[in-house]
């Protein structure tokens, strides 16, 4: 049995609910959104697509309370429109706060005392903030962090060797390629945008990823968003997982001087990012 709970239905949280069901990664998906009438369409969906698979999964609908059994739960909850004037991630802070002071509650009454995977923007500043509103473990509150921006890294060096750590927005340090190429693969989430208004395909399906690992026990290691107790802060490195621990060691990888500089601007730049709560 592995009972996975979803929190805001918008383009992410329902693509991966899509995902997971595919993947067969649940046996049981709590969906929760504050839109009702979208919940109960995405459970209608959803429900076609299982009569095209070969395993089961039950569908739950806005119930905080069946969290607390879950062993996973996924923070997508936000408002993709707040982008359609701004030029970073950043602008959707104000309202991700409000909408984190608004579920952290909620999450805590539930009894939840499983794993946290926070994919709401700014993603770094999101995980702390949910971690500190719900006083859990900052062991198990995980950020999606840099593994999306590793995969379009990948796709525009042309080349599996490279990675990118530190914050999963403007200030994010790609390693192993020019200047050029990592600036390019930064603004891909905006190209996308530009043209569909929205992202999930990519980020769902890292979140699928992150979700496999800890399911089937994988050591692989991953870049995403983790708490650096010296920095105080959530930022990308490469992380061990597992359930029901959470992180299991982070490693930095080897920096030239320029890149550990690189990432220490980063790391500023979110705990400037937190301030503006």
């Amino acid at each position: 049995m592995m009972r996975i709970g979803i929190i805001g239905l918008g383009h992410v949280g329902s693509t991966l609910a899509y995902t997971l069901c595919l993947q067969a990664l649940a046996t049981e998906l709590v969906l929760i959104d504050k839109n009702e009438a979208k919940v109960d369409a995405e459970v209608l969906e959803l429900s076609d697509v299982l009569c095209n698979l070969a395993h089961e999964i039950k569908l739950i609908k806005n119930d905080y309370s069946e969290l607390e059994t879950a062993e996973i739960v996924v923070f997508c909850a936000g408002d993709i429109t707040v982008l359609e004037t701004a030029t970073d991630r950043l602008a959707e802070l104000r309202v991700t706060a409000e909408i984190v002071r608004d579920v952290a509650p909620r999450l805590k009454r539930s009894g939840f005392s499983g794993l946290i995977l926070s994919v709401t923007n700014p993603c770094d500043v999101i995980a702390l903030y949910l971690a500190n509103l719900t006083g859990f473990d900052k062991q198990k509150v995980i950020g999606s962090g840099t593994l999306i921006d590793t995969n379009r890294l990948k796709n525009r060096a042309g080349k599996t060797d490279v990675l990118v750590i530190g914050e999963h927005g403007e200030s994010q340090v790609a390693l192993h390629v020019s200047e050029t190429i990592g600036k390019l693969a930064a603004k891909t989430g905006w190209e996308i945008y530009a043209v569909k208004h929205h992202t999930a395909f990519g980020i769902a399906s890292s979140v699928a990823k992150i979700i496999t690992v800890l399911v089937k026990g994988e050591q692989t290691i991953l870049p995403v968003s983790t708490y650096d107790q010296v920095q105080g802060c959530y930022y990308s490195t490469l992380t061990e997982l597992s359930l029901p621990k959470g992180v299991v060691k982070r490693v930095i990888p080897t920096l030239t001087s320029q890149e550990a500089e690189r990432l220490q601007q980063s790391i500023d730049t979110i705990k400037q990012n937190y301030q503006q709560i």
